[in-house]
């Protein structure tokens, strides 16, 4: 993706987010939270760098993906390919961050799933097993926790629709 086209829908992104933050500004200041944090967390150099890229890519990628999940009584199994050789390393890539974040316990503010913030405040509670295939990947996950297998039942729901719809489903999600 060019520079120039990347940089622009971050701004665009980040600017859909304040008027989103803001507008629950009052809301999370009765929690705890300050948003100013949130966005700079979401918005750092680190992030920007690592799974915000390479998931603002994917968004705008997301027709170029097929994705197949099987459910399993304790989890899932799914599949994510693409036959452009750029979009299918971005999900190895992806998938691959995301889970050393996990295994390392390195967080970060993503708004636009309801998931991943439970997955991460859980990382031991599910087993994750990842298989970089030539043209994606394939990821099981299960867990012997019923809570958490809806967790990752939810995940794989979330992730069909950012492939079906990209950057719509991001936003609907945000909402």
């Amino acid at each position: 993706m060019k520079r120039r086209s990347l940089l622009s829908l971050a701004a665009s992104l980040a600017g859909t987010l304040s008027a989103y933050l803001l507008g629950r500004r009052s809301t999370a200041a009765r929690a705890g939270t300050t948003m100013d944090a949130m966005m700079g967390e979401m918005m750092s150099p680190e992030n920007m760098r690592g799974p915000m890229r390479t998931g603002m890519e994917l968004f705008e990628r997301h027709r170029l993906m097929q994705r197949h999940v099987t459910e399993l009584t304790d989890g899932v199994r799914s599949v994510t390919v693409s036959d452009d050789p750029a979009t299918a390393a971005l999900i190895q890539e992806h998938v691959a961050d995301m889970y050393r974040r996990l295994d390392e316990n390195r967080p970060f503010a993503y708004p636009m799933s309801n998931s991943v913030p439970q997955m991460f405040a859980d990382p031991t509670g599910y087993q994750r097993k990842l298989e970089l295939l030539p043209d994606g990947v394939a990821v099981t996950e299960t867990s012997a926790n019923p809570a958490m297998v809806r967790v990752i039942k939810a995940h794989a729901r979330e992730l069909d629709r950012f492939v079906q719809e990209g950057m719509p489903a991001m936003m609907r999600n945000m909402m």
